[in-house]
C-alpha cells in the first residue's frame, strides 16, 4: 500500500532525503563505485550506438531533415542525452572526493541531479511508450522490414532503459507522472504547429508523420493522444511497484554499507 508521505504534494517536486542515492546503484555497498561508473559508460555507449545506427541508416534512406520529426527519434536522442549526462555526472562524483563529501554532509539535490532525476523518467517511458506503440499499433499496419536499426530503435531502446530502473538507486515519484506527460504533450503540440505549417511525412501525399495523429481528423488524433497519456499514466504505475520492489529486494537480501546509512530514514523509499 501506497504510504500517505509519496501523495505528500511536496513529492511533484525534486526534494530526497539522500542525494547520493541519483548518482549510485541499487547494488553497490558503499557512496561510490568502480564497477557502476564502468556500467554508466557502458549504458551511455550502447545509447550512442543505437543513436547513431538510427540516424545513420535513416540517412542511408530518406533526406535527413525528417529525422527529427518522428517520436521514435526523439526517443534514441534522450536516451543517448542521459548516458552521456549520467556518465559525466557519476564520474565527477566517482572522482571529486571533496565535493562527494560536501553533498553527503548537506543532503540537498543539486541542481544537476534534479536535471538527471527527470530526464530519467521522461526517457524511461518514452522508450516503453514507443516500443508498445511501434509493435503493437504501427507495425502491424505497415511493410516495414524487420531490420537491425528497427528492432534497436524500437525495442533495445526500451530493454536498455528498463535494466537501467532495475540497477539504478534513486526513487521513483508517483506525481513525476506529470514529467513524462508533459514531453508527450510536447510532442503533441509540434506535431500540430507541424501540420498547421503544412508539413508532412515520409509520404509528400499525407500531410501527416503518424497515422494514428493525422489532424487532418482532429477527434482521431485526440483519441489517440489520450490514449498514450493514459497509457504514460499506467506505465508509470507499474514501474513504480516495480521500483518499490527493487529496493524491498535490495534491503531484505542484500544489507551494505550503503543501506546501513541510511537506517535511520522514518520509511522505506
Amino acid at each position: 500500500m501506497v504510504k500517505k508521505k509519496e501523495l505528500n504534494i511536496s513529492n511533484c517536486g525534486f526534494d530526497h532525503d539522500y542525494a547520493d542515492t541519483l548518482v549510485c546503484s541499487q547494488w553497490q555497498s558503499k557512496s561510490n563505485s568502480a564497477l557502476y561508473l564502468i556500467y554508466r559508460w557502458s549504458f551511455e555507449t550502447f545509447a550512442t550506438v543505437i543513436f547513431s545506427i538510427s540516424f545513420y541508416s535513416f540517412s542511408q534512406m530518406k533526406p535527413i531533415e525528417f529525422y527529427f520529426i518522428f517520436l521514435t527519434h526523439w526517443g534514441v536522442l534522450i536516451n543517448m542525452i542521459l548516458g552521456i549526462y549520467g556518465a559525466l555526472l557519476v564520474t565527477y562524483w566517482h572522482c571529486d572526493t571533496e565535493y562527494r563529501e560536501n553533498i553527503q554532509k548537506k543532503e540537498i539535490i543539486p541542481t544537476a541531479f534534479k536535471i538527471y532525476w527527470a530526464i530519467h523518467n521522461c526517457a524511461l517511458e518514452l522508450s516503453l511508450v514507443i516500443s508498445i506503440f511501434y509493435w503493437f499499433i504501427l507495425y502491424p499496419n505497415s511493410n516495414q522490414p524487420l531490420s537491425t536499426p528497427n528492432v534497436l530503435v524500437h525495442g533495445m531502446n526500451s530493454a536498455i532503459m528498463f535494466l537501467d530502473l532495475l540497477v539504478i538507486a534513486f526513487p521513483m515519484r508517483l506525481y513525476h507522472v506529470i514529467q513524462p506527460i508533459g514531453f508527450g504533450l510536447c510532442y503533441t503540440i509540434f506535431s500540430i504547429i507541424y501540420y498547421l505549417c503544412d508539413g508532412y511525412g515520409l509520404d509528400k501525399s499525407k500531410k501527416y508523420i503518424y497515422p494514428p495523429l493525422n489532424w487532418e481528423t482532429p477527434d482521431k488524433a485526440l483519441i489517440t493522444v489520450l490514449g498514450v497519456l493514459i497509457l504514460i499514466i499506467v506505465i508509470h504505475t507499474v514501474l513504480f511497484w516495480i521500483y518499490k520492489l527493487r529496493v524491498f529486494i535490495q534491503r531484505r537480501f542484500f544489507t551494505t554499507e550503503l543501506v546501513l546509512a541510511y537506517e535511520d530514514r522514518k520509511d522505506v523509499e
